[in-house]
């Protein structure tokens, strides 16, 4: 809002004051004797102008503070309302009018948007149950299998079995994430507890791969959400699976320091490319490893970055392609916790 910015606006008014001006002046000229009017003529022009001068002052000061506020809340990128905008000319009423409009505009747009996501939603979370309907039947069946001495046939299904359930749970969740604010408690979460879980849930397809488990001492206990922590920490060492080959190794340990504890999720597989690795969260980003394996929705890592960037941990990455990748997922102290921030 700066005053050349006025002064442009006011191009218009400056003009004709000048013509006014220059008009009067020839007018006295050529209708009396210059010779005796000349210094009159001089002052009327100074003082008109000085006048003038104070009007575009007081102008411009009564401009500025009438849009500085407006100014603000759009640089602030702000909801803007028509109380930002005081004045009663044509031009502020007109404005007020378009803030009204706009706003309403957007808020009926929102609530539209609200209503299609509840929707999709409140699908997703009934489809889910619904599924799951038939996956206790197929365990059912799988028991059968086994009873009748057929293992080879039981434990394929058992892993398709635990896939299915892996996928289900992600679709959930991600389902969940838009609003996931609604649906976290920051509590003591034991570590330990929530990787054997993960592991106790997918070991079919360890055993299908003959995939060493290695843990070291992980029995800490960190502030965090047990049901996101559970889905963050199954997700990545999901990837290790995916990546890792026939008779591969994935090795979790924990450290504990000022910061808080960090858990370290290892693996022996093909490892990320340099050129990926830094493009791993983005959302629906499979990179050289996912076109590989035709198993990568790129959806997986954006939501743990999603939820790590709200619950206030942090998930870093390292990796050299063909030895090894490693996570470390960074849980801070409890203190750290009250800044977590709702979506």
């Amino acid at each position: 809002m700066t005053i050349f910015k006025y002064l442009k606006d006011s191009l218009k008014t400056i003009v004709c004051f000048l013509l006014i001006l220059i008009v009067i002046d020839l007018i006295l000229i050529t209708s009396t004797d210059i010779s005796k009017t000349k210094y009159d003529i001089i002052y009327m022009d100074v003082l008109c102008s000085a006048i003038f001068l104070g009007y575009l002052v007081i102008d411009y000061v009564m401009w500025n503070k009438r849009y500085t506020e407006l100014r603000k809340a759009l640089n602030r990128s702000e909801r803007v309302e028509n109380n930002l905008i005081t004045g009663d000319t044509f031009e502020e009423q007109l404005m007020r009018e378009i803030i009204d409009y706009k706003n309403k505009e957007k808020y009926e747009e929102t609530s539209k948007l609200k209503r299609n996501l509840d929707e999709i939603n409140d699908y997703i979370t009934k489809w889910v149950h619904e599924i799951k309907i038939p996956l206790s039947v197929l365990e059912l069946l799988t028991d059968k299998i086994e009873d009748n001495k057929l293992h080879s046939i039981s434990e394929e299904l058992r892993r398709e079995i635990e896939r299915i359930n892996f996928l289900i749970n992600q679709v959930l969740y991600i389902s969940r994430a838009s609003n996931y604010s609604q649906d976290f408690t920051v509590e003591e979460v034991n570590l330990k507890t929530i990787v054997k879980s993960v592991i106790q849930n997918n070991v079919n397809s360890f055993l299908s791969k003959n995939i060493e488990i290695e843990m070291d001492n992980i029995d800490y206990y960190v502030y965090t959400d047990s049901k996101w922590a559970y889905y963050v920490v199954e997700q990545i060492i999901n990837n290790s699976f995916k990546y890792v080959g026939y008779n591969g190794k994935i090795q979790i340990s924990a450290i504990q320091d000022d910061k808080g504890v960090t858990l370290i999720i290892r693996d022996n597989g093909m490892g990320i490319p340099q050129k990926d690795i830094d493009r791993i969260f983005d959302k629906g980003f499979t990179g050289e490893n996912g076109r590989k394996t035709s198993k990568s929705t790129g959806m997986g890592l954006y939501i743990c970055k999603k939820i790590s960037e709200n619950l206030n941990f942090d998930i870093e990455v390292s990796s050299k392609v063909s030895e090894y990748t490693e996570f470390r997922i960074i849980f801070y102290k409890f203190s750290d916790y009250l800044k977590v921030t709702k979506m």
